[in-house]
């Protein structure tokens, strides 16, 4: 798996699209937050990112890569503006970056580097140690059991999908804060907003369907914020 990181929605479109069109699979994260989450399941053997991020820099990639202990550690590219210095490429280095590319980025030279780090290897006799299973979480009043995506309520339990997972986890995650529909469609559905919500709505009305199996009304804890996305009711806020 490559990751590709570009807060620009067309620069992360083209860079998927180049990696698929050789056979490698790919994903776009537009944030260093959207990568953070993304690791948490996903060990790539690659990463492009580009320097300037809409929440942070390359810098923020590299640090978010190291803590968390992906292993093998995957390789890291770093998209420089066509005004970087030297000084600028060697200081992505000095930091983790394994090689960086200026614009405009030589797609052919960008491949090479890629095929290369997708080969690359774990240690010789080195171990994987499988990561803890997570502590179980709460999500509206049910208990949310991580390891083997259920929900659990009064007695009853459903299991979610990796999608009505990640979606959960989001909302968690976001203390009441508004999350936006851009965020929705990127991190949730893996899919570009382009201002129509049908599919998210469609998803949504889906999993509460699911979620009211186990006594659970979402319309208590979810609601629409008009022409912007939703707002989780946490517990703490009621």
């Amino acid at each position: 798996m490559i990751v590709m990181v570009s807060s620009a929605a067309p620069e992360r479109t083209a860079l998927v699209a180049l990696s698929e069109s050789r056979g490698w699979p790919s994903i776009g994260c537009d944030s260093v937050r959207a990568l953070r989450r993304r690791l948490k399941s996903l060990r790539p053997s690659a990463i492009v990112t580009r320097q300037r991020l809409a929440d942070g820099f390359s810098d923020d990639v590299i640090h978010a890569v190291a803590s968390a202990e992906v292993q093998p550690a995957p390789k890291i590219a770093v998209l420089l503006d066509a005004g970087a210095t030297a000084a600028h490429e060697a200081r992505q280095l000095a930091l983790g970056a394994d090689s960086t590319h200026r614009d405009p980025v030589r797609a052919d030279v960008l491949l090479a580097h890629l095929a290369k780090y997708r080969l690359h290897a774990r240690p010789r006799g080195a171990k994987k140690r499988p990561p803890a299973p997570p502590e179980p979480g709460h999500f509206a009043g049910a208990t949310m059991h991580w390891a083997d995506r259920r929900l659990t309520h009064v007695g009853r339990s459903v299991t979610l999908t990796p999608r009505e997972v990640q979606l959960v986890e989001l909302l968690v995650e976001s203390r009441g804060a508004v999350l936006t529909n851009e965020a929705l469609y990127d991190e949730v559905l893996d899919l570009r907003f382009d201002g129509d919500t049908r599919t998210l709505r469609v998803f949504l009305t889906r999993f509460a369907a699911k979620v009211a199996t186990i006594g659970l009304s979402l319309r208590e804890w979810l609601r629409s914020v008009p022409k912007t996305g939703y707002r989780y009711r946490a517990p703490n806020a009621l």
